[in-house]
């Protein structure tokens, strides 16, 4: 059986990048994350967006199961990750 993966960054890397965000301080495991996600960021942003079309496509299609419908706060996640995507494909700081 196939299943979607559920993170693109493991605890610790979240950690690092959380810290790094505040307080801007930068150790090697910092800087490999930061390389990883430049050197990541096209083929992930296209995946994203691939992603973000499923669901809508899916709750048109009346094919999402569970909780989140349109109306819910997950509609409204969305539409705020979709403009973030937007933005950062701009080079737009968020």
């Amino acid at each position: 059986m196939f299943t979607m993966r559920r993170y693109i960054f493991t605890g610790r890397e979240r950690r690092l990048l959380e810290a790094w965000i505040e307080t801007a301080e930068e150790n090697q495991e910092t800087r490999n994350v930061l390389s990883w996600i430049r050197q990541g960021w096209p083929g992930l942003a296209d995946d994203v967006t691939l992603l973000f079309k499923a669901v809508r496509t899916m709750m048109k299609r009346r094919r999402w199961r569970g909780y989140a419908t349109g109306g819910s706060e997950f509609g409204s996640a969305l539409r705020r990750a979709e403009s973030v995507l937007t933005l950062a494909r701009r080079g737009v700081d968020t």
